[in-house]
């Protein structure tokens, strides 16, 4: 589904924006950096990923993954089901004086299986999904 066009796209902007819902339809919307592309049907994130998010995806296994470059205001939208999220590290410690309640103390990995890949833009733009390239 990636081509390898995509792949160095998103790899190069490394930056993304994971939207998910709870069963209420509630939406939360997560930034993260260190975007991999492992094969053509998968993306993985390492991030430290909020509660919510992780609250969300344990309910509703399911985001929309949003990859935009900065300077051209294009990128790809990514409609996704989340396949795993696997801790990857922990703070070592907690200093209540410096941190905010209800900061994430743990990193976490997130891998997606891209069900669907449309163009992204703040301009004039389709949302049909786009066929591999030949």
């Amino acid at each position: 589904m990636i081509t390898d066009k995509m792949k160095r796209f998103i790899e190069d902007v490394n930056r993304a924006f994971v939207a998910s819902a709870d069963q209420r339809a509630r939406p939360h919307l997560a930034a993260t950096r260190h975007v991999r592309v492992p094969d053509p049907e998968h993306l993985a994130f390492e991030a430290w990923f909020c509660h919510k998010t992780l609250e969300n995806v344990a309910e509703v296994p399911r985001v929309a993954v949003a990859i935009i470059d900065p300077e051209s205001g294009l990128g790809y939208q990514l409609s996704c089901r989340v396949e795993s999220t696997t801790q990857t590290n922990v703070l070592d410690g907690y200093a209540p004086e410096i941190e905010e309640p209800g900061m994430p103390q743990a990193q976490w990995r997130m891998v997606v299986r891209i069900e669907e890949i449309m163009e992204f833009s703040s301009g004039v733009h389709t949302d049909h999904p786009l066929r591999a390239e030949s």
